[in-house]
């Protein structure tokens, strides 16, 4: 049998990668996906719960800890995820169509260090192994890391120092995507596909498209629900992030009483859950800086895009001809890179 491709979204977070998931796995159920593409769910991969489906597994390959959880989920052990991979590449050669293509989705393989492993196994079971990296704007990617670090009770995030986060203690940069751009486009085994992420889309297919094009070379079939104005994690106003804030500083100064952390820690998810829900209630439209959203400053957009400066020059050298497309161009210049 014929070995199909691989397609693999690398992420990093903050690039919709979730929203991403869902298309994914709401196309897959609905049977609406192209029938050379193979999306693995169900017995072709590991069970989740709900209808998301990120293959995060692909991660546990490259360190086996299966005496370990990660998020409340049993870390795979490397042969289970190889042969996890390996039927799913089983299956997509049996389908009696042309050019055969299995597609995985994952968010936080980008900045993995360690991804030889990884490529050496995937080219085993596929004549062709393609990463797509999703590159959004320094200054949106770090504001949305920071808020979403201000919601994962378990991170040391007890402010809204943007700077801190993203410069350590020894000055080296944080997050930096030119590293990544250099990393992934400077494997010669693989072919690296670079997209863009705009900031001013709110129909969810836009990004969608463009993913599926790298697929498929053509923009993703419609699901019959309004999926283009949906936002799976939406943005806390101001005031919400600081209740957060407060009850993680709580945690901080008097962690060491159990009774304390147990209550501040139930607390956080309540106010989480509760202020999340008002915002999907009041629509994603509502949000703006009036209704109180947390903004950063002029100053602080200078600083992370003088910290993020030499992203421009490396993305367009790793680009080359694909930088005067029309999508690069117009983000090269929502971007002043």
């Amino acid at each position: 049998m014929t070995k199909p491709r691989v397609v693999v979204h690398v992420g990093p977070m903050k690039t919709g990668t979730t929203a991403l998931g869902v298309y994914f796995s709401d196309a897959t159920a609905a049977g609406i996906l192209p029938k050379n593409v193979v999306y693995p769910t169900g017995n072709l991969w590991f069970p989740v719960s709900g209808r998301i489906t990120k293959h995060g597994q692909l991660f546990d390959y490259l360190v086996d800890r299966s005496d370990n959880t990660v998020q409340n989920r049993k870390v795979q052990d490397a042969a289970t995820v190889e042969a996890k991979v390996k039927a799913a590449a089983e299956f997509a050669s049996s389908l009696s169509v042309k050019d055969p293509t299995v597609v995985y989705i994952h968010e936080t393989l980008a900045r993995s260090p360690k991804t030889e492993q990884l490529v050496t196994m995937l080219r085993k079971y596929f004549s062709s192994v393609t990463f797509v990296l999703a590159i959004r704007s320094p200054v949106a990617s770090a504001s949305s890391r920071l808020v979403h670090r201000i919601k994962d009770w378990a991170l040391p995030q007890f402010d809204f120092d943007l700077m801190a986060m993203l410069v350590d203690a020894e000055g080296r940069v944080r997050f930096n995507d030119a590293d990544l751009v250099t990393r992934w486009t400077g494997n010669k085994q693989v072919t690296t596909e670079l997209i863009p992420i705009f900031e001013n889309e709110t129909d969810g297919y836009a990004s969608v498209d463009r993913f599926l094009t790298i697929v498929t070379g053509k923009p993703a079939p419609r699901l019959d629900d309004d999926f283009g104005s949906r936002r799976i994690h939406p943005s806390l106003p101001l005031k919400s992030l600081k209740r957060l804030i407060a009850l993680k500083n709580v945690k901080r100064r008097f962690g060491a009483i159990p009774f304390v952390a147990a209550f501040a820690h139930k607390l956080f998810e309540r106010v989480l859950v509760t202020d999340r829900q008002r915002v999907v209630q009041a629509g994603f439209g509502a949000r703006s800086a009036e209704r109180g959203d947390w903004v950063i400053s002029a100053d602080e957009r200078a600083r992370i895009t003088a910290l993020f400066t030499n992203l421009g020059v490396v993305l367009r050298s790793a680009l080359g001809e694909k930088a005067t497309s029309a999508d690069w161009r117009a983000w090269f210049a929502a971007e002043g890179l």
